[in-house]
């Protein structure tokens, strides 16, 4: 009956150590990584030039593009490989507008809802518009990995598998130029060729 008596008092014990200790890797990279995305997270304008290609297993694509982001809309345009598949969206308040090459025009109020229909790609634009910058987006994410400099190596969100293979200075600032997202049979990869950073010029030289 003693012996029963001391397990009981162990048991929370031991319960408790088992919980202490199971950590993410880079964790101790937290403290670098969260104030990178506090200063990440007042420049409420910013963007990007590169390439992007898609790939479902069955069909691919590339082409560049062009994200321009300000406090209460983005826009962001797309050219495929010689001119083919252009468009542009917009994203606001009012939601959002695809522009094709053609003049078609649609809207909706899910930008994301509006590239499945339309494009015909699943990518989770909401959640992209953090990853391309190196932070996890709002909600909650697993396996995310930092390096000792307080850089997101990887995470999964959403379903997607993203990882950061580089990043380099810009403006005084390491932001990704190499990203990868899986999902299934997707993926997504972003090469980004120059950055703005609350800055009225112009990302493209």
């Amino acid at each position: 009956m003693r012996r029963f008596y001391w397990l009981c008092l162990l048991l929370p014990v031991l319960n408790a150590c088992t919980g202490v200790g199971v950590k993410q890797p880079g964790d101790e990279n937290r403290p670098a990584y969260q104030e990178r995305a506090g200063l990440l997270s007042v420049v409420e304008e910013w963007g990007l030039v590169g390439k992007i290609s898609l790939d479902d297993g069955d069909q691919g694509g590339s082409g560049k593009l062009r994200w321009d982001v300000k406090p209460d809309h983005s826009e962001l345009d797309f050219h495929g490989a010689m001119g083919r598949g252009a468009w542009h969206l917009q994203t606001g308040p009012q939601g959002a507008l695809l522009k094709m090459a053609d003049g078609t025009e649609q809207r909706a109020e899910s930008v994301n809802e509006l590239i499945q229909d339309n494009i015909g790609w699943p990518v989770p634009l909401d959640a992209l518009h953090w990853w391309v910058r190196g932070l996890a987006a709002p909600g909650f994410a697993d396996n995310e990995e930092i390096g000792a400099d307080g850089l997101l190596v990887s995470l999964l969100q959403f379903g997607w598998n993203v990882s950061f293979t580089r990043y380099d200075s810009f403006e005084g600032m390491e932001l990704p130029v190499r990203l990868n997202a899986t999902r299934d049979d997707y993926r997504v990869k972003l090469a980004i060729q120059r950055w703005r950073m609350d800055q009225g010029d112009d990302p493209v030289n």
